[in-house]
């Protein structure tokens, strides 16, 4: 259904009145079914038909009114009456059953699954949010429990190293004494000789 421009720029007073005066038509358009039942109940009274009872019912949708009439035989019409007063459709169904009438689209709904995936999202950048610095976290003091571990391993090793040059420096003393001493011995020991060959 398109809009003409006066029909858009109507004020919301305008709107107001449009849709009281389709809720009077509407209501004008009941009685005149109502009528129009007891009309055809009384003239297929006087022509001998079956006349049990006629009955309207009247159901409101968001886009207006939809009006029932059943008559004796058994035979429902279905009137639909928009909110601006319009008869929108009028025909004749086979059974008393009545579909309801969909309500017209509106352009502030909106589309089916934005709802759900709008709150996957906000969860995803949720948990992102809050998630990567906590496991950041967890690693680095998983990360700081393998250095401490490596740490005292390091710390053993260069004690133990430390040990064996110790005691390295100990045995090369050793030996050095043991070479002064030697080298002493035999530089006592040397001058003697000469005078031996002699």
């Amino acid at each position: 259904m398109t809009m003409t421009t006066e029909e858009r720029m109507q004020s919301p007073t305008d709107a107001v009145q449009a849709r009281a005066s389709a809720r009077e038509n509407a209501r004008e358009a009941a009685r005149d079914a109502a009528q129009a039942g007891q009309q055809a109940v009384s003239a297929g009274a006087q022509q001998g038909a079956r006349a049990e009872k006629t009955s309207v019912e009247v159901r409101t949708t968001d886009g207006g009114q939809v009006f029932l009439v059943t008559d004796g035989e058994g035979k429902t019409r279905r009137i639909e009456v928009g909110n601006d007063g319009r008869i929108l459709a009028g025909a004749p169904e086979a059974g008393t059953a009545v579909a309801p009438v969909p309500p017209p689209a509106s352009s502030k709904q909106l589309p089916e699954g934005l709802v759900d995936m709008m709150v996957i999202i906000f969860s995803s950048v949720t948990l992102m949010s809050l998630g990567t610095p906590l496991v950041k976290a967890w690693a680095r003091r998983f990360e700081k429990r393998q250095d401490a571990t490596e740490q005292a391993l390091v710390a053993q090793r260069l004690a133990a190293i430390e040990q064996a040059i110790e005691t390295v420096a100990v045995e090369v003393e050793r030996i050095s004494e043991g070479q002064r001493f030697t080298t002493k011995l035999l530089a006592e020991r040397a001058p003697e000789e000469p005078e031996r060959s002699r």
